[in-house]
């Protein structure tokens, strides 16, 4: 998938609660066929072929009816904003050119100062336990922290996410979310009024 769709890093995340209003925002809900390979939104009926979804004259993809995987795809290529350093991303939300909602992708070291990931055994996987969880717009949530050249970002991730996403810990990665209002911090002498709710997370190579 990662290379029909041209991502370069290994997706090993994503939250479909979050990825299909992130489509939806950014290729529309209704995927409607047509004769041309492209249309509006920047879907691709080339790429929907290419991950198994064939377009027949008169039909409609709806985005609620793929697997979060797919919908990532089709998403990924139309984020404007994509591998922000920390900094960078300081400074775009700091200066209002990213406001919420906007859609990133931001690059660094993910860490969980509170967690130390168990070996993974996939016959059975080791129960996580989250010390902290706090609620964020409807969503329950933990936090990691991002970073990027001795600068530090929050990043909020959904606690279904946490039997994968914590063995990212301490490793490179891509981090995909929306950005969300939230009272004021201080990263890289900007004061941001966003904090970032991850949707899907990548491995960087």
């Amino acid at each position: 998938m990662a290379a029909i769709a041209g991502i370069s890093n290994t997706l090993i995340y994503v939250e479909k609660q979050l990825i299909l209003p992130i489509g939806v925002k950014l290729v529309g809900s209704s995927l409607a066929a047509r004769n041309s390979e492209q249309i509006s939104g920047g879907f691709s009926w080339f790429l929907a072929a290419k991950l198994g979804y064939a377009a027949e004259a008169g039909a409609d993809m709806y985005l609620a009816d793929l697997f979060p995987e797919d919908i990532f795809s089709f998403a990924y290529a139309e984020i404007e904003r994509k591998n922000l350093g920390v900094r960078d991303f300081a400074e775009a939300v700091g200066s209002r050119q990213v406001t919420p909602p906007d859609v990133v992708t931001i690059d660094g070291t993910l860490r969980f100062p509170d967690i130390t990931p168990q070996a993974y055994d996939p016959f059975r996987p080791p129960a996580i336990q989250i010390p902290d969880q706090y609620s964020v717009y409807g969503y329950q949530c933990f936090t990691g922290v991002l970073e990027n050249n001795g600068f530090e970002i929050p990043i909020y991730f959904l606690v279904e996410s946490a039997e994968l996403v914590f063995y990212a810990h301490n490793k490179p990665v891509e981090v995909v979310g929306v950005v969300k209002w939230s009272p004021g911090y201080e990263v890289a002498g900007h004061v941001l009024n966003g904090i970032v709710l991850a949707a899907a997370l990548l491995l960087r190579r």
